[in-house]
């Protein structure tokens, strides 16, 4: 099936004057904004630009392909969509500016945004979703815990110092945590600059506590925004939003799914699904039931702790995870045998509430056992067996 890389072949000739942007060209920017441009598009703000063709050549001269194929990561293709974007005459005119990149791991910060002026005067900011690091992953846990992470912080920030004395019309957008960026910042920006966006898409991006929900800067961006969701999603499930999903089709299974270059593309929109799978609302609700059975201080130590041994590990991406060595392997298992007891029981009782949730969700009791005595769950009638 057709692709984003097929869309751009098929009509890359058609400018935003002829074609009105529409939900594919989100996701190729959303895509497009996983590259690393450091040292190429400037910024942090968006007073400098850079052409798409003058990033191309330097980007190609930085780093070699064969290079960049052979890291073990599926974002990897996101900078080779510039070998057709070049040569379309939709893209061809576009230019970047206000890149910013950081990954500060003591404060559980993996924070990246790019700028795009499309050839119509339009701009969209593109948050990059979760990268291979670990401190990236662990900031998407904490959105479990935490009213605003650092990072939606940044976010929200680069649209108030960027676009509040700029009269211009802003689309933002993301994949992943790039998506919940986008979302957060247009809610809690300016609201002279929630007046100049256009649309927020979130792209299989997850949602949030509900007291962000609940929030005045949300209720007044929520007809604005756009959100798509693979059928089998499982990103897109976790937390609130409150949303009407579109769902597409995608040539994935399962968590593969997240991977937006697996969208089905026909002419100018993604092929749609009937529904979510009945999978992926039960996984929701199993992880949504589990984070209602933890405190937020017990959601806090659990992530400290399911964290702890790959920091003590020096493990810093989810790459090394694939070729540990003997030596990082030994690291790894003393920095586990090395938890205190008390950490121990965090792990274990954290583990045990969300197999009894999985449980009664996945395998729900179809009677009542007489014999259970109150209201124990699944898990623990079949643990005393």
């Amino acid at each position: 099936m057709a692709n984003m890389v097929d869309y751009i072949k098929w009509r890359g000739d058609l400018t935003f004057e002829q074609e009105p942007f529409n939900e594919v060209d989100n996701v190729i920017l959303t895509e497009l904004c996983y590259s690393e441009f450091d040292s190429i598009v400037p910024g942090p703000y968006i007073n400098e630009k850079i052409s798409l063709q003058e990033v191309y050549t330097k980007f190609f001269h930085k780093y070699d392909r064969k290079e960049l194929m052979n890291r073990k990561t599926s974002l990897k293709v996101a900078p080779f969509l510039m070998d057709e974007l070049v040569n379309a005459k939709r893209f061809s005119d576009m230019y970047l500016t206000g890149y910013v990149n950081e990954v500060v791991d003591e404060d559980d910060v993996q924070f990246s945004v790019t700028t795009f002026i499309l050839g119509d005067g339009t701009y969209f900011v593109a948050y990059r979703g979760t990268d291979s690091t670990i401190t990236g992953w662990k900031e998407d846990i904490n959105m479990g815990y935490l009213y605003q992470t650092p990072g939606q912080k940044k976010a929200m920030q680069y649209l108030d110092i960027n676009f509040r004395d700029v009269d211009v019309p802003i689309r933002v957008g993301g994949h992943s945590k790039g998506g919940n960026f986008a979302v957060y910042a247009s809610s809690f920006c300016d609201k002279a600059i929630q007046d100049k966006i256009i649309t927020v898409y979130t792209n299989d991006g997850p949602g949030f506590r509900q007291e962000v929900i609940d929030s005045e800067g949300y209720e007044r961006i929520r007809p604005k925004i756009y959100s798509i969701v693979p059928g089998s999603s499982v990103v897109g499930m976790l937390l609130e939003n409150n949303l009407e999903h579109n769902v597409v089709r995608s040539e994935n299974t399962g968590i593969a799914q997240h991977d937006t270059m697996s969208w089905n593309v026909y002419r100018n929109r993604f092929i749609r699904c009937e529904r979510i799978g009945d999978s992926s609302v039960k996984l929701d609700k199993t992880l949504t039931g589990w984070i209602e059975e933890l405190s937020e201080e017990d959601r806090k130590n659990f992530i400290d702790t399911l964290f702890q041994p790959l920091e003590d590990a020096n493990i810093n991406t989810v790459d090394e995870l694939g070729t540990l060595s003997f030596d990082n392997i030994k690291t790894l298992k003393n920095a586990i045998k090395n938890l205190t007891e008390e950490q121990h029981a965090i792990l274990k009782g954290s583990m045990t509430k969300f197999l009894s949730v999985f449980l009664e969700m996945f395998f729900p009791r179809k009677t009542k056992n007489k014999n259970n005595a109150g209201n124990k769950s699944f898990f623990d009638n079949i643990r005393k067996k």
